[in-house]
């Protein structure tokens, strides 16, 4: 298994990651749940959980690898290779749905164990965030902090 979402606080979604490099046709599948989602309509909010980083929690190869820019392709000299196909599938979903998450999300919580990936992104979480997504972002290094700054911005109450 390479995600789970968790929709019993809906509106709010969390989806939590096993794996950092899904094969194309998880990630489409994933689009396909999100989707639906995503379908529901209203206001929404969403906690993305890094659960991969958990093995890794002091791993700081993600600073060699950023560039201050999203990748576009999957051709990068970046540490970290996409599957093929996959940020060709990912920028195209994105660009079909920015104006959803623009108009109804909330907020866009991540969570990562990595302490070094948390400190050296969560000052930048917002803007990357607010460019890919259109919606408010915020980076934490606990699930329960993640949940709670999501939840704060809900317009009823999830519980």
């Amino acid at each position: 298994m390479h995600y789970l979402i968790e929709d019993h606080l809906q509106p709010l979604y969390i989806l939590h990651f096993y794996n950092d490099n899904m094969p194309l046709e998880q990630v489409n599948r994933l689009f396909a749940d999100v989707d639906k989602l995503l379908a529901r309509g209203g206001k929404f909010g969403v906690l993305m959980h890094y659960k991969f980083d958990e093995a890794h929690p002091q791993d700081d190869d993600f600073e060699k690898d950023f560039d201050g820019e999203i990748d576009e392709d999957d051709d990068h000299d970046h540490k970290h290779q996409h599957q093929p196909g996959v940020a060709k599938a990912q920028k195209a979903w994105l660009s079909a749905n920015r104006e959803r998450f623009a108009q109804d999300c909330v907020g866009m919580a991540i969570v990562s164990a990595n302490s070094k990936f948390v400190t050296f992104y969560a000052p930048l979480a917002n803007r990357i965030i607010s460019r890919m997504y259109r919606c408010p972002g915020a980076m934490f290094g606990d699930l329960d902090k993640g949940l709670a700054w999501v939840q704060a911005r809900m317009p009823q109450p999830v519980e």
